[in-house]
C-alpha cells in the first residue's frame, strides 16, 4: 500500500517530535530554555529531569509511533491499529499541551508572543501527526 499525503505528514510530525526529544536528551540546557524552566541549584539532578522528560520521553514516544508506522506499511501493507493508536497518543500530547497553554492564558494571564507561537506550533504538530486518523474519520 502506498503511503498517503496524510501518512507522510504524520511521519514528518513524528520525526520532528523525535528529533526534539533526542536534542533535549543530549542538550538539557536547550530543553530547559524551551520550557522556560531551570534546575534548582540547591537540589542536584535537575538536568536529569530535562533529559528524562523533555528528552527521553518525547524521543521514545515519537520514535516508537514512527517505527510502528514503518512496520505497518513495510510488512503488512496497511496501518496496524497500534500504529494509529501510538500516533494518536503523540498527537494528543501536543494538542493537550496547547490546551494547557490556553487554560494558562485564561487563568494566569500569560498570553505573550512566545505562548501564542507555542500554541500554534503544538496544534500544527498535533494535527500533522493525527492527519491519517482525521482523514479516515472525514472519509477523504
Amino acid at each position: 500500500m502506498e503511503l498517503t499525503l496524510s501518512g507522510w505528514l504524520s511521519a514528518a510530525g513524528l520525526l520532528i517530535g523525535a528529533g526534539m526529544g533526542a536534542y533535549g536528551l543530549f542538550n538539557p540546557k536547550w530543553a530547559a530554555w524551551l520550557v522556560r524552566l531551570q534546575p534548582d541549584p540547591a537540589r542536584p539532578g535537575g538536568f536529569s529531569e530535562f533529559r528524562g522528560t523533555y528528552g527521553g520521553l518525547f524521543f521514545a514516544a515519537h520514535a516508537m509511533a514512527l517505527a510502528l508506522m514503518w512496520v505497518g506499511f513495510t510488512y503488512a501493507g496497511q496501518w496496524y491499529a497500534a500504529a494509529g493508536g501510538a500516533a494518536l497518543v503523540c498527537a494528543a500530547m501536543w494538542i493537550g499541551t496547547a490546551m494547557g497553554r490556553l487554560v494558562s492564558i485564561g487563568f494566569d494571564r500569560t498570553g505573550g508572543g512566545f505562548t501564542w507561537g507555542s500554541i500554534g506550533f503544538e496544534l500544527a504538530l498535533g494535527l500533522m501527526i493525527a492527519s491519517p486518523v482525521i482523514e479516515a474519520l472525514i472519509g477523504a
